[in-house]
């Protein structure tokens, strides 16, 4: 007998004192038929509560995004997790696509969807091709992940804490954990199908944004550590081709590039 397998929703939340949001992530939708997870990182006295079956809470008064998707992988019970922020809207039979492929590609420890706006137009340039992967070049967004608990459980992945939002480098944890999986040898894919919508522009991804700018560099120093000066100039004229910032801001993209690889630098002797 096939068993198959279960699916969780894990949604990171702040400062919440009721479940009324759901009703907006997950319209014209049965609740009691998903199992959810909410990890609500709290400066209220009052905790979020949860007397729904399925849908279980963990208050939280530690800070930072990161720190809120760890805790929710660690009290995650679902074969399947999904990640979640609060500012979204599930598709129509979302978990029925995410299930359907990881049975497709079943060896995938990692599966990455797509996500579309309030018009329903793509966020995003994503590759012309899906199936398995080893690419590391196109940001990911954390709304699009979803991976086998057991496999990063085992492997003791985690999401690196000194990236996301509420940290000095407020994205790119999302390109670490892809890149711990594949480094552990496990496999990712990716499926040009979309579960969810996001309305406005999401955290962390303008590229000529200095945080951005500093989470990318950073995050690519974890990989090619010296060399990644080399990067921050090709990345730097890539910015300024692609009209992401002016020729007169290419030296102000550099000294936010620097000193991104100086604070990691000093934070990983700190380790």
């Amino acid at each position: 007998m096939i068993v198959k397998p279960t699916l969780e929703i894990m949604i990171s939340t702040m400062n919440r004192s009721d479940l009324s949001f759901l009703e907006a992530m997950f319209p014209d939708m049965d609740l009691s038929s998903y199992s959810i997870l909410i990890i609500n990182q709290t400066k209220l006295n009052q905790d979020l509560v949860s007397t729904t079956e399925g849908i279980r809470v963990i208050n939280s008064r530690e800070f930072g995004l990161s720190k809120s998707r760890n805790l929710a992988i660690e009290n995650a019970i679902g074969d399947i997790l999904v990640v979640a922020d609060d500012d979204i809207e599930y598709l129509p039979d979302f978990d029925k696509t995410i299930l359907r492929a990881y049975k497709t590609y079943n060896q995938a420890s990692l599966i990455s969807f797509q996500f579309v706006d309030e018009n329903d137009q793509l966020q995003k340039k994503y590759p012309k091709t899906e199936g398995y992967t080893t690419s590391t070049k196109r940001p990911l967004s954390s709304v699009e992940i979803t991976f086998r608990r057991k496999d990063v459980k085992e492997k003791g992945i985690r999401m690196n804490e000194n990236f996301g939002l509420g940290t000095t480098f407020p994205s790119a944890e999302e390109q670490i954990f892809k890149q711990s999986m594949l480094s552990e040898g496990l496999k990712v894919a990716f499926i040009a199908q979309t579960i969810v919508r996001h309305f406005g522009k999401t955290s962390g991804f303008n590229q000529s944004a200095s945080g951005f700018i500093r989470a990318i560099t950073a995050q690519k120093f974890l990989v090619y550590k010296n060399w990644t000066y080399l990067w921050l100039i090709k990345y730097v004229f890539f910015l300024y081709r692609h009209k992401y910032i002016s020729f007169f801001e290419q030296p102000r993209a550099f000294k936010i590039g620097f000193k991104a690889i100086n604070d990691i630098k000093s934070i990983e002797h700190e380790s």
